[in-house]
């Protein structure tokens, strides 16, 4: 008689394969996840980037005078995203793809006008878009900023409770593995590194929010290098 031999995988040999399959599958996911990061960062910087244009569109046409960062408007509160919004025309520009719901507006302020986006996830120099709700406060003008590329004005970031009552601290988010975007006054945006330091609650009109990480700025943030916010005008 002719006997077949019936060809197949035996289970050690399948077991072999699965397992090979499994390193290989744990050596390219973080490969994979860390490639679709760099392309989020990248997104993230050209809203940095178009931030930054539309409030230099804004100050062409409010004879160089920055927007403050909140001020009262009439029942409501007017804020920078709701100043440049006309320039920016596109929601999208305001969410981080790595955070699109990083910040509620209602929760920062309560009563945000109408044409305000309902998220961002972008921080504001304080010292360059001043609080209007602070007595005898001015907002800032181009012609008193002397180093202007060094000068951030948006960048990766939050809100945590500063040290007295209604006080904010601008936090940066370093949410591309380890890095945030931002931009500055003369309109360039670029990558800067941070480091988890501490954690903290955000900070919203209604009390403590969701528990957020806390970094300090790399040695490429220049002038902010060593801080957890981007705050402050070089001099």
């Amino acid at each position: 008689m002719n006997h077949r031999r019936h060809l197949g995988f035996t289970l050690i040999e399948l077991l072999v394969v699965i397992a090979i399959i499994a390193i290989l599958a744990a050596i390219l996911f973080p490969v994979f996840a860390s490639a679709k990061e760099a392309a989020k960062k990248t997104s993230c910087l050209s809203n940095n980037k178009q931030y930054a244009t539309a409030t230099i569109l804004y100050l062409g046409d409010s004879d160089d005078v920055f927007p403050f960062s909140a001020s009262l408007n009439g029942a409501t509160v007017s804020t920078f995203y709701w100043s440049v919004a006309p320039y920016v025309k596109n929601d999208q520009v305001t969410l981080c793809p790595s955070e699109r719901e990083a910040m509620q507006l209602t929760a920062l302020v309560g009563a945000p006008s109408p044409g305000t986006p309902p998220y961002t996830s972008y921080s504001v120099n304080a010292a360059v878009f001043t609080n209007g709700f602070y007595p005898g406060v001015v907002p800032t003008n181009y012609s008193s900023i002397p180093k202007t590329s060094e000068t951030v004005m948006t960048y990766d970031g939050n809100v945590i409770p500063g040290a007295y009552p209604g006080a904010q601290v601008q936090v940066v988010q370093a949410r591309h593995n380890g890095v945030f975007n931002a931009n500055y006054v003369d309109g360039h945006a670029k990558s800067i590194s941070g480091k988890q330091t501490g954690t903290a609650n955000q900070f919203t009109v209604f009390g403590p929010g969701k528990l957020l990480k806390v970094y300090t700025i790399g040695a490429n943030g220049g002038f902010y290098a060593g801080l957890t916010e981007c705050n402050g005008i070089p001099q």
